[in-house]
């Protein structure tokens, strides 16, 4: 049965939750296999010092952005880069800016591949609440 948070928003029922932790275990287990850098869901790395890697969340509410999603998260020299060329640029005439996305991009459409070689089901992301994620919505049967 699906409950109502302190916000309103709907969350999805234990049985959904419990099948979105399991799936979230098995995707850290696989792409960690698979040679990735893989967190875990709530880990909270400091985001100064962590190396780049793929960030798990597991979204607990019960709408079009609920779910378990994936995210590439790069070196945190690189991100500091990215500040500061879009505090000198603005968000898009910089190249630092530019290989970003292009590395975000690929490196999403290499880890929806990578899941669906490990009989996932998984999707990017075209929203802007979540730009350049993964959404996982099966695992191997």
């Amino acid at each position: 049965m699906n409950g109502e948070n302190e916000s309103g928003q709907r969350s999805p029922g234990a049985d959904e939750i419990d099948r979105l932790r399991r799936l979230a275990t098995a995707v850290k287990a696989d792409l960690s296999r698979s040679g990735l850098v893989v967190r875990d869901v709530g880990e909270e790395p400091d985001r100064q010092t962590a190396p780049g890697g793929l960030e798990i969340d597991l979204d607990q509410v019960d709408d079009e952005l609920g779910g378990l999603w994936l995210t590439w998260e790069l070196h945190p020299a690189v991100r500091q880069s990215v500040r500061e060329a879009a505090l000198r640029q603005g968000r898009t005439r910089d190249p630092v800016i530019q290989a970003s996305v292009d590395v975000h991009e690929r490196t999403a459409e290499a880890i929806v591949c990578m899941l669906k070689v490990l009989g996932y089901e998984a999707e990017q992301n075209d929203s802007s609440h979540r730009p350049f994620a993964i959404r996982v919505l099966t695992g191997p049967r």
